[in-house]
């Protein structure tokens, strides 16, 4: 987890962001002050990735959609699930707290067919196919798109609610409002630098704001 300070008002980092120092993550940690912002990596590691309707497997990459192959089933749809480990500093709500990549690439027109992609707040420790109807613990939230290459959602809630519950991580299942639109053509959201099926830390970032 690379974990990123930056004590500035109003800057938001991306997924290629600019360098920074990085936090002490130990006991001694200092809460953040007013003003300060936090920005975390997804984990990229065996907690992320894809779950397919219909299929018993999950991929390692970080795509949502339908028609994966010329195989898949009618009818089913992909989501994806991040994971952020939360600093020991994050012991206090965020003013804010932005879920945001800077790498997506679009495969077909699945903004078109399949409508917004929604973050909802999910907690798991196993990731495996079961998670495909894992009941999220609190809302959906509709993500925006500023522009074609970046996805960014509102996740300060969930931030919250996992501080006040004291856990030291912060999960998220992202997939469209229709999971597929049955016309035999790949609709994808997919966030990757070189190969859609690589996860690494980075693809997203957690920005928390105090």
């Amino acid at each position: 987890m690379l974990l990123r300070t930056i004590i500035a008002l109003g800057l938001l980092a991306s997924a290629c962001g600019s360098t920074t120092t990085p936090e002490p993550t130990g006991p001694e940690a200092p809460a953040p002050a007013s003003g300060q912002t936090v920005v975390i990596d997804n984990q990229g590691g065996d907690l992320e990735g894809h779950t397919p309707r219909g299929f018993a497997g999950t991929g390692t990459g970080l795509f949502a959609g339908d028609e994966l192959n010329a195989g898949f089933p009618q009818g089913d749809g992909v989501q994806m699930w991040l994971t952020f480990e939360l600093p020991a500093s994050a012991a206090t709500a965020p003013v804010s707290a932005v879920l945001e990549s800077v790498v997506l690439q679009p495969r077909g027109t699945p903004f078109v067919d399949l409508g917004n992609l929604e973050a909802a707040p999910v907690t798991y420790a196993e990731f495996s196919p079961e998670l495909f109807d894992l009941e999220p613990i609190g809302e959906s939230v509709v993500c925006d798109r500023p522009n074609d290459s970046v996805l960014r959602c509102d996740a300060t809630d969930a931030v919250t609610e996992a501080i006040e519950a004291g856990r030291g991580r912060v999960q998220f299942r992202v997939r469209f409002e229709r999971l597929a639109d049955d016309d035999g053509e790949a609709d994808l959201a997919r966030f990757f630098v070189t190969d859609t099926n690589t996860n690494e830390p980075g693809l997203f970032t957690l920005t928390l704001d105090y």
